[in-house]
């Protein structure tokens, strides 16, 4: 499938949304396209139907739009601005299968995912405000063994589908695996591929949640969970200072031993005195091994290479960077370096990167929601 990729910092949208879907075109060598994903800042998504109208103009009548709300959008050797309007365009030859998501209906996901097949994959774009754990219960329900790779929108943005702003709790496209050969196993360098790369690294050792009321963790190992998290503070290299960037590890399911290359990240809300608990950002059930963390730069950095390395293969057609928006200048002091290393890995292809403000990706067996990371999605040529 042929794919290019383009954005533009014009504030006018009208202008923005024809360069950088001419661009996009120019790059795939094509006149018009099947879809186009796109990832606008706010001030763009606020004038969806002028957007809208200017991508079919130039990408054709018939067109998939979908995608939504973004901090910042970068394709790479783009100068790396991270303030400002900005609109990201991939434009895929095929038009996918695109579809809303609602709580109470997954009716258009499930037939998306049906027509797609397995293997394929999904790229996501949600609300922050959705019921999340809905999504992701449809999302491994009604499209189990296929790959799915996301993020959240901005907070005061929206989501983008066909014409305008949906008030859909999540929108996205499936784009089914390529036929197979009944002889030909497929490996881990062909096909669909997604990798998870996290900020954070563990510190300390693994620990059990012994006990644990909702977002209340009182025990690990049997122990006060505080004192395991006092505990940090003798940590080589671990100031006062260092520890407001201390988050909790947790594992995909429970029972689980824990893995520094397969977690979920909680961010840890504060320390209840009164009720002698450490209070976190989501529910952490007893039975869960966990491992604090700490966010770190160059671990981020390497973490990254090791997901490079596990999806290194044939250049994909094109791919999506779901960029936490705690990442970028954020996180290493300088832009564009994930960019570059993804570039120097796996080759020159069509990438779109778009800030978001939690990820979505593998986790388990299943999908998982991620915060802090950054999600790659690649699809097969």
């Amino acid at each position: 499938m042929r794919a290019g990729a383009a954005v533009s910092r014009h504030e006018n949208v009208r202008i923005a949304a024809r360069d950088a879907a001419a661009r996009a075109l120019d790059a795939a060598d094509l006149d018009g396209a099947g879809c186009l994903l796109v990832g606008a800042t706010p001030e763009h998504l606020d004038e969806a139907i002028d957007l809208c109208a200017e991508l079919r103009d130039v990408a054709g009548g018939s067109t998939h739009i979908f995608g939504g709300a973004t901090s910042a959008a970068f394709v790479p050797g783009d100068a790396e601005a991270e303030e400002g309007p900005a609109l990201g365009v991939l434009a895929l030859e095929e038009p996918g299968l695109p579809f809303s998501f609602r709580a109470d209906d997954p009716a258009e996901l499930r037939a998306a995912a049906q027509r797609a097949g397995p293997g394929a994959l999904a790229l996501v774009f949600a609300d922050p405000a959705a019921p999340l754990q809905r999504l992701l219960g449809a999302l491994g329900r009604e499209a189990p063994r296929a790959q799915v790779a996301g993020g959240g929108v901005v907070v005061d943005g929206g989501l983008l589908l066909d014409d305008d702003v949906t008030e859909a709790h999540a929108v996205g496209a499936f784009f089914p695996a390529a036929a197979r050969n009944a002889h030909f196993v497929q490996s881990a360098s062909s096909g669909h591929r997604i990798a998870v790369a996290q900020s954070h690294q563990p510190i300390g050792k693994p620990l059990l949640v012994t006990r644990s009321e909702g977002r209340s963790l009182f025990e690990l190992d049997s122990r006060p969970a505080v004192e395991a998290l006092a505990e940090l503070a003798e940590l080589p290299g671990l100031s006062g200072e260092a520890l407001q960037f201390v988050a909790l590890a947790l594992s995909p399911s429970p029972g689980e031993a824990f893995r520094e290359d397969d977690f979920v990240s909680v961010p840890l809300l504060g320390v209840d005195e009164e009720r002698g608990s450490i209070e976190t950002g989501v529910a952490v059930p007893e039975g869960h091994s966990v491992s604090f963390t700490l966010r770190d730069g160059m671990g981020a950095r390497r973490t990254l290479q090791g997901a490079l390395q596990r999806l290194a293969g044939a250049v994909p057609a094109f791919g999506v960077y779901f960029d936490c928006a705690s990442r970028g200048t954020n996180l290493y002091g300088v832009g564009g370096l994930d960019m570059g290393l993804i570039e120097k890995s796996l080759g020159s292809f069509p990438l779109l990167s778009l800030r978001t403000s939690f990820e979505l990706g593998p986790s388990g067996q299943g999908t998982g929601l991620h915060l802090f990371t950054g999600v790659l999605a690649l699809g097969e040529r």
